[in-house]
This record gives structure tokens, sequence and C-alpha cells, in this order.
């Protein structure tokens, strides 16, 4: 008999490792094969049960209608959004929200939106969500401190982003464009606002330009301030213009207008001498206006 073939051969050489090794990765494969049954033998009714679902965000962080919050009254208001077809906006604010700051969102707002997170949600247009997420992101990228509450919020969803206010100071300034290439805010700052611009403080100038264009921007995006100027503007211009057209001046604009310009004693010898080709001039010689001249002279010194 072979003495090799009668030695107690260790574990790791019939396993190819070590005892404890083989125990974990058999039980894994066992408990992955009883959850395989599992969900084999559950998978129809897992399907139905899938497809049934009205998914507001596909996101780690979804809060399912279907589910349903956990505050009765909570869930009360975000069913009346959902009659009003917002459920899924509040929901999907809510979820880029927790996507950015998770622990700090839950920190100030707990695990779901109450009834006024709904409502500001709710009342954020296409555009104002759009900046939100604009300004939010740049926040992050510069590490800067987020904000925990709905009117700073509210805020951000109001005013242009930093990149936004770059591109209005080049277009305006260090890069100019011409005038058909400005957006609306900075064509209003370019017609109303340029001599206020150009009393800021050198030193201080990107910082006190940003602070004025957020309120311009606010005043021409949510206010149409640009659209209430120009119809001012047009209403002075024909206040100064009927102003100083008097009573005459419109009868005559009124008589030039109708084609009768001419249809009077003064009109009818103007069209006359106009209408005579042999106008004749009598030629004055150098004597005669001397003679005159001479004459015109003596009479004054009378």
């Amino acid at each position: 008999m072979n003495n090799e073939r009668d030695k107690i051969k260790k574990i790791s050489d019939v396993i190819g490792s070590s005892f404890e090794e083989h125990l974990a990765r058999a039980g894994k494969q066992s408990k992955q094969s009883s959850l395989g049954k599992v969900r084999e033998s559950n998978a129809p009714s897992y399907r139905r049960q899938n497809a049934g679902q009205n998914r507001a965000l596909e996101t780690r962080h979804n809060v399912s209608n279907r589910r349903g919050l956990t505050n009765p009254n909570s869930q009360k208001v975000l069913d009346e959004y959902h009659r009003l077809g917002k459920s899924e906006q509040i929901l999907r604010v809510w979820a880029m929200l927790m996507q950015a700051f998770d622990s700090k969102m839950k920190h100030y707002f707990g695990e779901e939106p109450d009834s006024h997170f709904m409502h500001f949600a709710a009342d954020l247009t296409p555009d104002s969500f759009a900046r939100l997420q604009a300004n939010l992101l740049e926040r992050l990228d510069e590490d800067r401190e987020w904000p925990p509450s709905l009117i700073r919020l509210k805020q951000l969803a109001n005013s242009p982003t930093k990149e936004v206010m770059y591109q209005a100071r080049q277009h305006l300034f260090h890069a100019p464009v011409p005038i058909n290439k400005l957006d609306r805010v900075e064509l209003f700052v370019k017609k109303h606002k340029m001599r206020e611009v150009r009393s800021l403080p050198e030193k201080n100038f990107e910082r006190e330009f940003n602070r004025k264009y957020i309120q311009w921007f606010r005043d021409v995006i949510f206010h149409d301030m640009d659209i209430t100027l120009e119809e001012r503007q047009q209403e002075i211009s024909r206040h100064v213009q009927a102003s100083t057209e008097t009573h005459h001046d419109q009868a005559v604009n009124k008589i030039i207008s109708q084609g009768q310009a001419f249809e009077n004693p003064m009109g009818a010898r103007i069209k006359s001498i106009i209408g005579n080709k042999h106008i004749q001039v009598d030629e004055i010689t150098d004597d005669a206006a001397f003679v005159k001249q001479t004459q015109t002279e003596n009479q004054d010194s009378n």
C-alpha cells in the first residue's frame, strides 16, 4: 500500500480552501438557491404587482403614491395635489433634493414631504424647477452650504445662476454681442440700466453687478418690467407729440393727407408758377446793379 494514500489529507487539500471559507461559500450558495426558488414561485404575482404600480420617479429615494405616506395628513394633501395633476411634480422635486442632500434633507424635513414642501414644489414652473436644479448643482460643485429652508430654496428657484450672470457681463461689457443676440433680461439692462451699471464701483463690480442683476432678472421674468417700460415710453411719446401739435397743425396735416394742399388761392398761384415753363427773368447788367446800389445808399443817407 502506498504511504501517500494512507496519509490523512488536510481539508484545504480536498476542497482547495480553508474549512471556514468552504462553509461560508456553501452557505451562500444554498441561500441563493433557496432565494431563487422563492422568486421563481412568486414571479407571476410579482410581475402583476410591479406592472400595476404607477411609479412617480425612478430613483433610490422614490416615494410611491401607491404605497402612500406614513403621515395621514400629508397623504391627504398629496391626494389633493394628485387630483390637480401635481403629485408627480412634488415627488420629482423631493427625489431630486433627496439625491443631492440625503441626510441633510431628512434632518430638516423628515423622511417624506409635508404640506409646506408640497405647496412649494407644486408652485414651481418648468423654468423655476430648472433654475433650482442648476443653482443646487452649482452649490454642490463649489462645496457650498446647502439651503436648509423652503424660503432659500424658493430664492434659488427665482434666481439666475452664476453662469448666467457671467454670460450677461460678457455680452454687455467684456465681449459685446449684437443687440439681437441678447436675451430678454440682458436687453432690459442694455436699454434701461446701463447708466446705473456704469456707476458701480470697480473694486467690487462683479459682486455689485450680480446683486443688481438678480433684482433686474426678477423684475423682468416675474413682473414684465421690460414690457411695462416700453408701453410707458410709447405713451409718453404719444402725449408729447399731441401736446406740441396745435389745432392749426392738425388741420394742415389733415389737408395734406387728403391731397388738398393746393386747393386754395395761394396753392393755385403756386401751381401756376410751377406749371409756367416760360418765366422771363430780366437780366441785370453790372452798370444797372451799380446804379441801383448807389440809389439805395443815397436813400439810406437821407
